[in-house]
């Protein structure tokens, strides 16, 4: 069962990780069309492919100013963690939405393919992959994101009884939370970098737990780059692509020469 629980945690990790952040919006490699939308399907409760690189494209394009749908900075630490995804700054309502575990699948599943599509413009090459527009739609959406609470609960159940639920609970509360820290925490605890003018910051901890998202304000520096961790910063998802560069799934992998701050591509 816990390994059962570990293997979602990284496929879904690398699912929003990899697939959406780095390769979806940010195009900072390519893979094969089959695991391009395996690992997006896996990420999925990240939200719609279309709403989240539409918004994550305008925050990079405004960060940590009044215009940023999740800064820290404008409208406080819970409403960027959470809130902004229902649209309040209710304290209570974000908590309960942050704690929520695996009922959090079920409120998305008719919330994210609803709300929040004010900058879906911005992700027109994504709508344009037949795949995605479909999955972005709220039937499509709403299944198979019920797939991803139905099926560990299903597992969990069957395998340690009503007691793997709690188990269940946590893994889901943690993959959130760890998710939401990169729009809260990496914009406002964690180190910044010279000549920065955003509040991106470099957060050791969240560096590894996150898959090394949390390596953020050099991600804000580069984000075409499918490095975040540079030199003594850890990061999980970029040895995956290196991996699958080794294998040849991953082509044209772009990353940023830390020393230099140039651009270069790997075939």
């Amino acid at each position: 069962m816990l390994i059962f629980l570990l293997v979602y945690y990284v496929l879904a990790g690398l699912g929003v990780n990899l697939g959406y952040h780095r390769l979806l919006c940010h195009r900072a490699l390519r893979l094969p069309r089959w695991l391009e939308r395996s690992l997006i399907t896996f990420g999925l409760p990240a939200g719609t492919p279309i709403q989240w690189v539409g918004t994550h494209r305008f925050h990079h394009a405004n960060a940590d100013t009044p215009l940023d749908p999740h800064s820290p900075h404008y409208g406080g630490l819970l409403r960027a963690h959470c809130g902004w995804y229902l649209g309040t700054g209710r304290r209570w309502l974000a908590v309960a939405y942050a704690l929520a575990g695996p009922l959090r699948l079920l409120v998305d599943a008719w919330l994210r393919p609803r709300t929040n599509q004010q900058f879906n413009h911005l992700a027109s090459d994504v709508a344009a992959d037949p795949y995605y527009r479909w999955l972005s739609r709220p039937i499509p959406y709403a299944a198979t994101l019920h797939l991803h609470a139905v099926i560990p609960v299903t597992i969990a159940l069957a395998s340690w009884g009503p007691a793997a639920f709690a188990l269940i609970w946590v893994t889901f509360a943690l993959l959130y939370n760890i998710g939401d820290a990169i729009d809260s925490l990496s914009h406002w605890k964690g180190e910044l970098l010279p000549g920065q003018i955003d509040h991106s910051r470099n957060h050791s901890v969240l560096g590894l737990v996150a898959g090394g998202e949390g390596w953020h304000a050099n991600h804000h520096r580069h984000p075409w780059s499918a490095r975040h961790g540079l030199a003594g910063q850890f990061d999980w998802t970029w040895q995956v692509i290196r991996f699958l560069g080794f294998l040849r799934l991953a082509t044209q992998i772009k990353v940023a020469n830390s020393q230099q701050s140039s651009s270069l591509t790997q075939g």
